[in-house]
């Protein structure tokens, strides 16, 4: 067989994959496991399957044959986003959180209109930036307080009016403190939030929900990372005008194929939220300040407000330039996925954790205190190997918790999966 098929190198690379993924840590705060209910429909042939239009406005005049059969997702999808955010109206054909920002950017702002970030310096993701350049937008960043870790909202509300800035895009990539968005002047500008990193702590009611504040508000975000669904986007508002404006843009103008069996795992995620977010929510920050203290009797600078470690899932660990590098150097090579971040926000360098993933384990102090013991090992410039291998294989199992029983899962497989 030609190199195409050379099965033994895809296995080899499938094997090399699935040993890492095995041993890996997971403190990535970007990265999350989804349960066997939520893989349910990754597996069949929905994916092929075509859909113009959302809930609110679908017409089955020259839409695709089959598609009648589709758009019901999208109201329970509705229902159960009305549930847990409290949200009018609620748009799940986009792909991803980034999709998500340029989907709405598309369909809202025009070339030339004003827009104000949060800047990658302060935490905001580092993409928003060039998207809105490359749509012809007018960027401010907007002013950051590092000592509260939230914007500076006097200063920027000042900006916002002065300047007549109609679009605000807040989109934190880094986040150990809620951003106290009611401090906004809402009245003549609209709001963007991306909560990709928080999506699971608001449905989880441990962050207050930014809908309540102004009907100037739209939600949106990657549904893969404190929300533990699909890597998939998901767009909520109460605002009716913008509403209408997102829903006869997106699909299908902007956006062809909405990938159906992400869309229905999606809704599975969300049910199972429904039922067991909250008591998941509230694990992810208490593990987050647990391992926080833990790290901090290690020696290491924590960054945080004062009373507390963190109020999200992530950690902030401050430390010199060669430092950084040095534990990044180590977690690449014995499997602790972790970020390094060289941003103001950090104090200019430093370690970004998460606890999402550990959480959904259920790992308890116990096993926290050895992963600090790991980390601390990873400071040094000759990590004690066999010392990392040993209290790696001292961690608990990864067992997914926060989900539905096996009898409930085979259940819906008879009706996903019908031969």
């Amino acid at each position: 067989m030609g190199e195409l098929y050379n099965f033994e190198k895809i296995f080899s690379l499938l094997d090399n994959l699935s040993n890492f993924q095995k041993s890996r840590i997971p403190l990535c705060a970007a990265e999350n496991v989804i349960s066997n209910f939520c893989k349910l429909p990754l597996d069949g042939d929905i994916q092929e399957r075509y859909i113009m239009g959302n809930y609110y406005t679908y017409s089955e005049k020259n839409n695709f044959i089959g598609s009648q059969y589709l758009v019901p997702i999208y109201e329970q999808i509705h229902n159960v986003c009305k549930l847990l955010f409290d949200t009018k109206y609620t748009d799940a054909r986009t792909l991803s959180g980034m999709n998500c920002v340029t989907m709405l950017l598309m369909s809202l702002t025009n070339s030339g209109d004003k827009i104000a970030i949060l800047s990658p310096a302060s935490g905001g993701h580092p993409s928003i930036l060039p998207v809105c350049e490359r749509l012809g937008l007018h960027v401010y960043e907007l002013p950051y307080d590092y000592i509260n870790f939230d914007l500076n909202y006097e200063e920027a509300n000042y900006i916002i009016e002065a300047e007549n800035i109609h679009y605000i895009l807040l989109a934190p990539s880094d986040i150990i403190k809620p951003m106290d968005i009611q401090n906004l002047m809402l009245d003549n500008s609209i709001l963007l939030y991306d909560i990709s990193q928080i999506m699971g702590l608001i449905a989880g009611k441990q962050i207050s929900n930014p809908l309540k504040i102004s009907s100037n508000v739209v939600l949106l975000g990657g549904t893969h990372k404190t929300l533990p669904g699909p890597a998939s986007g998901l767009i909520m508002t109460n605002n009716e005008e913008i509403h209408q404006t997102i829903e006869r843009n997106i699909n299908p103008k902007y956006l062809r194929h909405t990938q159906m069996h992400q869309v229905i795992s999606l809704l599975l995620a969300l049910i199972e939220n429904e039922v067991y977010g909250q008591e998941y929510a509230k694990n992810i920050i208490l593990t987050a300040n647990i391992l926080g203290e833990i790290l901090e009797k290690k020696g290491f600078q924590m960054l945080h407000p004062q009373e507390y470690y963190s109020n999200t899932h992530q950690l902030f660990i401050k430390c010199a330039s060669d430092e950084m590098n040095q534990i990044y150097y180590n977690a690449l090579k014995y499997g602790v996925t972790l970020n390094t971040k060289g941003k103001k926000l950090f104090d200019n360098t430093g370690i970004r954790l998460g606890t999402q993933e550990i959480a959904r384990y259920g790992w308890k102090e116990d096993a926290l205190e050895l992963i600090g013991d790991i980390l601390n090992e990873l400071r040094t410039t000759t990590p004690n190997a066999p010392f990392i291998d040993h209290i790696k294989q001292k961690l608990p199992p990864k067992k997914i918790m926060y989900t539905f029983p096996d009898d409930v899962i085979d259940n819906f497989k008879l009706h996903l999966h019908k031969e």
